[in-house]
């Protein structure tokens, strides 16, 4: 009787300690970088050299385009998108047919400030300016609306991405949504403003910059969600919390059962 209660005990206390278990850690402040200072004339150069290298044979000599790649002086090519491309690893890309997707860049910091700096002066980008994000001047419930709103569809409403279909060059074809997880505020900020990709472009009009604060407080927020609701579980799902809770659950339904039958009998 008693190593049935005890067996009892050792099976509910993980339930009990797991539905104990929440708790929210605040954003560490962010300390926005520091706006791309005008280049000299050697980081002129240094831009230079890198995009003829690495860009020229995709985007043309003069950013206009060649049938490897699309130009760099229309729409909301700029500041911001090249930022964005570089320091996300984007580009360079080695193939034409190779996926655009998030790796390590090839660049360092001043090696990305001199491209960034070269293709916007020598091609006069119409495109937006990098904006500077401060999340912990932003609202988080604000935030958790913008991003319910025009984010969560296709980067779910946990900021972990997937798989959609669109259409291109009147193609449907399947695309992987990225991961906000890795992304920081400035990235949140110029994907925000340029729509790389299938992304469609949030101007100030629908995004203001508060919202824009806001919005990136909240992915944020979102790499270390509030889970009220007891244990994550890894955060892996509703299928597989589900088997957890069905098997956790039945399991102590049946351990109960037991020891109250087993009682009964004793009592007989």
């Amino acid at each position: 009787m008693k190593a049935t209660r005890a067996a009892l005990l050792v099976t509910l206390l993980p339930a009990l300690v797991a539905g104990a278990c929440s708790y929210f850690e605040k954003p560490e402040p962010f300390r926005p970088p520091a706006t791309y200072p005008p280049l000299d004339a050697e980081a002129l150069a240094l831009g230079q050299r890198l995009y003829q290298r690495d860009c020229s044979f995709c985007h043309g000599d003069e950013g206009g385009g060649t049938s490897n790649g699309p130009d760099l002086v229309t729409g909301e090519n700029g500041p911001a998108l090249t930022d964005f491309m570089l320091s996300t690893g984007r580009m360079p890309i080695g193939q034409r047919d190779e996926r655009i997707r998030r790796r390590d860049t090839p660049y360092d910091d001043d090696e990305i400030v001199a491209l960034v700096g070269y293709i916007d002066e020598a091609f006069d980008q119409p495109g937006p300016g990098i904006p500077v994000v401060d999340p912990a001047a932003g609202s988080l419930p604000e935030g958790r609306d913008l991003y319910q709103e025009h984010c969560a569809a296709c980067h779910a409403t946990t900021g972990i991405g997937g798989a959609m279909l669109a259409q291109r060059g009147g193609e449907t074809r399947g695309i992987v949504i990225p991961s906000l997880h890795s992304s920081d505020p400035t990235e949140v900020g110029t994907a925000v403003r340029t729509g790389p990709g299938a992304m469609p472009v949030f101007g100030p009009g629908v995004i203001n910059a508060d919202g824009l604060d806001a919005t990136a407080r909240y992915v944020e927020y979102l790499k270390n969600p509030d889970d009220r609701g007891g244990a994550p579980i890894g955060r892996i799902g509703p299928v597989a919390e589900g088997a957890v809770g069905w098997v956790l659950g039945l399991g102590t339904l049946v351990l109960f059962i037991r020891w109250v039958g087993t009682k009964r009998g004793e009592r007989r």
